[in-house]
């Protein structure tokens, strides 16, 4: 790299690189702008120099100088991403950290700085080394893309063999990592379950091994956290619902003990006895409505209602593709009663699948999807059955059947299994007797409308399904990222240059209105910035502004009322307070510091 010859096979490896970590790490937007700055910079250590690759280290810096406070917050959304990632990955509770700004485009930045610094002393096969290890560390943390992964994998092992000296040998590297793609479709093979389950001989048994994942948004998911850490302190928890259900309805079934190896957890959980050890009611399911029918209103039905509301949002919602498709070929009524739409939704099953052509995976979405689409919260689950435990009450987890079922949420009682495949519908009666999907008849004693009034106390019922965003879960990224393509003060310049032209532009529209709106935001702004306040009313910063300053400001806001309040365009006096409003914030904001002023004007705020 220092003998400044024009070498841009090692530079586009070493983009290609950065991109594809950026990618795992802060989503389309940084890899993009990791892509052009690791480049750019490659190339200017290869023309002139390997002082050049420490240039976006150092402008980095000084941008986290002048941007002290920006910076800060933005490290705290960069950690509070992180968090939310890795508590969705791990199903664990996530609690927002306090401080995040709602973009970040300087940590980027200085990232992409760091990692120039790193090219431009050792080399580009040490930085292919450095952005795998991190590729790879980002995949497990947070998950991602497995093609991603694969060539950032791929791309850091082929270099390290041939390297990016020239182009015959960086194409080589990238070849090699284009060819290694296939990989992610290879299938490792499945290896038997270790360990045995101890039950009632017998019995069929439900083990899961995993569940669906929850479908909500970052503010959802940290009310769900919430949630469950008041639920706790109640002694609430998921997995004793059952038994506080019998609890509450005055009624307890009998009740099994079942042990199994692993981090399995068996179907009808009425509470842990100890690591790997469960009671277990094989009676609940055909005696759920039953027993919610004898609910009343109390600690319970509070905690219920609670814990609902953090199940519908997680896993009663569609995107708006599956709603209009589920609804355009089923048409599911959503405002049946309970059990009346789990009987719809097991006849449109039946009607659509069939166990000649359609294995459990196939019925277990569909259900879910239905479900969900007439309003019932349910999540897809994998792990062991068992069809009927031997006499002897114990069974090697080999001998069960890996496969997928689904789950819903029976509201007033709990996650219960749901099966609509003929080959299992006998071993999980969910449905009451009379409510099933071969009759129209619905026995009032089972869910009465009471019933169902008392256990929608705390939550209300959902008749239809909630419809959700198709976002990108596997890393939220940056949404202002326009000083990160170059990561140089001359790329910074521009774009707030670029942004200071708008403004001016909106300024001097020919529609007087418009200039009076345009100038008066920007004004207030500004006003803000120099009082170094925010989010008051007209007649607070008033009172916060002194001599001319306020005056501007308040002649520009009886102007822009009036525009409000008024059909008529404004005039040249209204427009003329505006403009005036404007130079005279714009006076105050660079009477603030040196360092302050012209952080504003590199922003293009003026």
């Amino acid at each position: 790299m220092g003998d400044k010859t024009w070498n841009i096979s090692a530079p586009m490896v070493f983009g290609a690189g950065a991109a594809l970590t950026f990618f795992i790490w802060g989503g389309l937007y940084a890899a993009a702008a990791a892509l052009l700055l690791c480049a750019l910079t490659a190339c200017l250590a290869g023309r002139f120099g390997r002082k050049w690759g420490f240039l976006p280290a150092v402008c980095g810096a000084l941008t986290a100088v002048i941007f002290h406070g920006r910076f800060m917050a933005e490290c705290a959304l960069c950690a509070d991403n992180a968090e939310y990632l890795y508590s969705i990955k791990r199903d664990a509770l996530y609690v927002p950290v306090a401080g995040a700004a709602d973009s970040a485009y300087i940590v980027p930045v200085i990232a992409c700085g760091l990692i120039c610094g790193v090219y431009a002393a050792f080399g580009v096969r040490v930085t292919a080394v450095i952005l795998g290890v991190l590729a790879a560390l980002g995949y497990v943390l947070f998950g991602g893309n497995a093609f991603v992964l694969c060539g950032a994998l791929a791309l850091a092992v082929s270099v390290c063999c041939f390297g990016a000296e020239d182009i015959r040998k960086a194409g080589l590297a990238l070849g090699a990592a284009v060819l290694a793609l296939p990989a992610v479709f290879i299938k490792m093979p499945e290896f038997p379950p270790m360990g045995e389950v101890s039950a009632v001989g017998g019995e069929s048994l439900y083990l899961a091994e995993e569940y669906e994942q929850p479908h909500c948004s970052k503010a959802q998911y940290s009310r769900g956290s919430a949630i469950m850490t008041a639920l706790s302190e109640e002694g609430f928890f998921p997995e004793n619902q059952a038994n506080r259900l019998m609890e509450a309805a005055g009624e307890t079934l009998p009740t099994e003990e079942v042990e199994v190896s692993g981090k399995y957890v068996p179907a009808g959980v009425c509470g842990e006895i100890s690591d790997g050890k469960y009671l277990v009611c094989p009676e609940l399911n055909e005696n759920i409505f039953r027993l919610t029918a004898r609910l009343h209103e109390g600690d319970y039905i509070d905690c219920e209602g609670l814990y609902r509301e953090y199940v519908y949002s997680a896993y009663g919602n569609l995107t708006e593709e599956e709603d209009a498709h589920l609804r355009e070929k089923f048409g599911l009524d959503g405002t049946l009663p309970l059990d009346k739409k789990l009987a719809e939704v097991r006849k449109a099953v039946r009607a659509e699948l069939s166990p000649e052509n359609a294995d459990s995976e196939d019925y277990a979405v569909l259900t879910v999807g239905l479900a969900r689409s007439c309003g019932i919260a349910a999540r897809e689950v994998r792990g062991i059955y068992f069809d009927e435990m031997p006499e002897n009450r114990s069974a090697k987890l080999a001998e069960g059947e890996g496969r997928a079922w689904s789950e819903v949420y029976i509201d007033g009682a709990g996650w219960v299994v749901f099966e609509t495949s003929p080959m299992y519908e006998e071993v999980s009666p969910l449905l009451p007797e009379g409510a099933s999907a071969d009759s129209e008849k619905r026995d009032e004693d089972k869910v009465t409308s009471g019933a169902e009034d008392i256990i929608y106390t705390s939550a209300p019922p959902r008749t239809a399904a909630e419809i959700r965003e198709e976002t990108n879960t596997e890393k939220p990224s940056s949404k202002v990222l326009f000083a990160v393509p170059a990561g140089a003060l001359v790329i910074l310049l521009a774009a707030g240059r670029t942004r200071a032209a708008v403004r001016r532009m909106k300024r001097k529209n020919g529609d007087n209105s418009a200039v009076l709106k345009a100038c008066h935001f920007q004004c207030k702004q500004l006003m803000e910035l120099a009082l170094g306040v925010s989010g008051l009313s007209p007649e607070e910063m008033a009172e916060k502004a002194e001599g001319l300053l306020r005056e501007r400001f308040t002649e520009s806001e009886r102007a822009y009322e009036k525009l409000r309040f008024s059909d008529d365009p404004p005039d040249e006096e209204a427009v003329s307070a505006a403009k005036q409003f404007y130079e005279e914030a714009r006076q105050s904001c660079r009477k603030q510091g040196l360092l302050r002023s012209l952080g504003l004007w590199l922003r293009g705020l003026y």
